[in-house]
């Protein structure tokens, strides 16, 4: 008798959104079944406070029951839920995480910044359609991970928190800012930076989380699904211009542009001026999109019977 495919669940709770992957493996065929980001913004006021506020909690635990629901309906055989830059940081993380464990019947998994760039490092190297790049770059809404494969079985891993949502709130919180915010934000990005070596050559990049997806919107002017993304390319040039037309306007204005995701007008900013920055200091004239973040990761590094050949959707 053959055997049934294994059916799964990953949740990525993430700083921004939350992530949720149900999808089933037979051999080595992944068939997603349902995959889409959920805007919770629980890292909202973190990145000043050092703790979560009560809103953004209630707000996350609610659409966490709604997830669980889903999962339930779907039977997974296993399911993990993964912790990021938000609830690292946060001095009160177990007052989301013990109510949340308890809405999915399981512990929450923590992960520190280098184990999670190492397991989105493995979706990158293993998923991407871009073929060696030397590094890969994960922007989330508390951290941003940095993954220097130059030696694939050995990565440098750095994970800093530069997330969009810590960089608004601490650095760049008004809309339009003004010059003298916005030259310490970018002098504050710049040094943190320092930490990571520059490249001696020019090299790869592939880059995931949903500033890309914002970035493709804006320049579309209309949306798009952001898992028919994989391969989009982002110029640091187009980058750049960009952000000189997003720097003077207002809120309502980020929020009336053509194209903008409804979750990202007060991000968008920041996220592509910690991007820009980034690019420049690894000395990359573009990165290429990849859709297969944290929870491909969490799925090839922990619940996969096989290696994954190939993805249907």
């Amino acid at each position: 008798m053959a055997n049934l495919p294994f059916r799964g669940a990953v949740l990525d709770l993430g700083s921004n959104t939350f992530k949720l992957l149900l999808a089933e493996q037979a051999g080595s065929i992944l068939r997603i079944h349902h995959e889409k980001a959920y805007p919770v913004r629980l890292g909202e006021g973190v990145a000043l406070s050092g703790r979560l506020q009560p809103s953004a909690r209630r707000r996350a635990l609610s659409v966490l029951r709604q997830l669980q629901r889903k999962i339930r309906a779907f039977h997974p055989d296993q399911t993990l839920a993964v912790g990021t830059g938000t609830l690292r940081r946060a001095k009160n993380s177990k007052s989301f995480l013990l109510p949340a464990s308890n809405i999915l019947k399981k512990p929450i998994r923590l992960l520190s910044g280098h184990e999670e760039g190492r397991v989105i490092a493995l979706a990158a190297r293993t998923l991407s359609s871009t073929k060696s790049p030397r590094f890969h770059i994960d922007l989330g809404g508390g951290s941003i991970e940095i993954i220097d494969s130059l030696r694939p079985t050995r990565p440098k891993i750095f994970s800093l928190n530069l997330g969009c949502v810590a960089v608004r709130d601490t650095l760049l919180s008004q809309h339009p800012p003004s010059p003298h915010q916005w030259i310490q934000a970018f002098h504050s990005i710049r040094n943190a930076l320092k930490k990571i070596p520059v490249p001696t050559r020019k090299s790869h990049a592939t880059f995931s989380g949903g500033t890309g997806h914002a970035y493709a919107c804006l320049i579309r002017r209309k949306n798009m699904k952001a898992r028919k993304l994989e391969g989009f390319s982002l110029s640091l040039s187009t980058l750049e211009s960009l952000i000189l037309r997003l720097l003077p306007l207002s809120l309502p204005q980020l929020r009336a542009l053509p194209g903008m995701p409804t979750d990202r007008a007060s991000l968008a900013l920041p996220a592509f001026l910690v991007l820009r920055e980034t690019m420049l200091r690894l000395r990359l004239s573009c990165v290429q999109l990849t859709t297969h973040g944290l929870r491909y990761g969490v799925w090839l590094d922990s619940l996969a019977p096989c290696p994954i050949r190939k993805i249907v959707r």
